[in-house]
């Protein structure tokens, strides 16, 4: 009897411990430190805290002061934001990783300084909102670790920004072509830059096939939609393009509609010691800038059996274009405007580049062009250089 009695008592203190405990209400908190707290069963009208978790990223934005350097930690589970909902300044909101946090819409980051953006995927809601993430004015910007994919017509844009980091992001399908032969389409763009100092953007994987449209570009909101060429030149001074793949289509929208579509474009910039390097092009790179100091291309590779491209346009000043590899496309170093000066291109491989140049497409004048030190593989009497 007394034996019994002893396994009923224990009996009566295992179910008091698991029953009784599972009868708690579970919030189910993120796991990590953070200042405040965002749980899928939580509640808008609890504390933030770890154990009164909000049901909200809005509430969480809306509510923490800004400029105290408070993290947000955003549990598991898909948060749905209804629109764009700006980021406070000093803040740092962090998920609980690409495949645990989905945030649906828009995140806007104006004149803020210090904020940190990881751990988090954002999600278009196929095609209901137009762009996930724009900055504008920010110092002390730090985005990483984030996916980005079914955003209408851009995934990032960013504008007069410094001393920042942008790395291991992976934007897929946030752009469109609405190509037409003969011209007369339009495009947008994965992603946008402008007017940026000591700025480093890394380890991006963009892929704009699904529906077309450029991967990293220019834009700026000083420009004017019908004659941007008329605004002020972005400045790009100290800023790093490294560790990228960007996959595109065929055809850019532009012009007559025949023009290689572009992995990356510096168009209207005027860069101060800027460096790509590292990197891999389905297509071509742009660099149409004006009273460029230093630019700098190297070690990066071209490659793309569906693709028509030209490698590098260099329509700008003092550029350096050395230890890359070029496989396939047309006229790899091509210029279409005149008045450059200091191209220097060594160190390079070309292979399978194909008619109407095998190197050097330049249409106007450009001084001091030096090339040396280059591998060309060259499978047919077509001409080299075309000046």
């Amino acid at each position: 009897m007394r034996q019994k009695a002893i396994w009923r008592g224990l009996f009566v203190l295992v179910w008091l411990l698991v029953v009784i405990p599972a009868c708690v209400p579970n919030y189910a908190a993120p796991v990590g430190y953070a200042d405040y707290y965002v749980a899928a069963n939580g509640s808008d009208r609890g504390s933030g805290s770890r154990s009164s978790p909000w049901k909200t990223v809005n509430k969480a934005l809306a509510s923490v002061p800004p400029d105290r350097d408070k993290t947000i930690l955003v549990g598991a589970g898909t948060f749905d934001l209804g629109g764009d909902v700006a980021v406070p300044s000093g803040v740092h909101l962090m998920g609980s990783g690409t495949k645990q946090t989905t945030l649906q819409g828009g995140l806007t980051i104006k004149k803020t300084k210090n904020v940190t953006i990881d751990q988090i995927k954002l999600d278009g809601k196929r095609y209901t909102h137009r762009l996930g993430i724009g900055i504008l004015d920010a110092d002390r910007l730090s985005l990483h670790d984030l996916v980005i994919q079914g955003y209408r017509e851009d995934a990032l844009g960013i504008e007069r920004a410094k001393n920042g980091e942008i790395y291991n992001i992976t934007m897929t399908d946030n752009s469109y072509n609405r190509h037409k032969a003969g011209g007369g389409g339009n495009q947008t763009a994965t992603m946008t830059v402008a007017n940026l100092t000591d700025f480093a953007i890394h380890d991006l994987k963009i892929d704009s096939r699904a529906r077309g449209g450029s991967g990293l570009v220019s834009f700026s909101e000083a420009w004017g939609k019908e004659r941007p060429w008329e605004g002020p030149n972005s400045i790009l001074r100290n800023v790093k393009f490294y560790n990228l793949d960007i996959k595109v289509d065929r055809l850019h929208a532009w012009g007559n509609g025949s023009t290689p579509q572009l992995t990356l474009e510096l168009w209207h910039q005027t860069c101060h010691n800027c460096e790509i390097f590292n990197s891999t092009f389905s297509s071509t790179l742009s660099l149409v800038t004006a009273d460029s100091s230093k630019i700098r291309v190297h070690h990066n590779l071209w490659s793309s059996p569906d693709n028509s491209f030209y490698a590098c346009e260099t329509d700008s000043d003092n550029l350096e274009f050395d230890h890359n590899y070029i496989r396939g496309g047309i006229y790899p170093i091509a210029m279409f405007s005149s008045g450059k000066k200091n191209l220097t291109v060594h160190h390079n491989i070309f292979e399978k580049t194909s008619e109407p140049t095998l190197v050097g497409h330049f249409l106007g004048q450009m001084s001091n062009f030096k090339f040396y030190n280059n591998t060309v593989y060259a499978s047919s009497k077509t001409r080299l250089f075309l000046f």
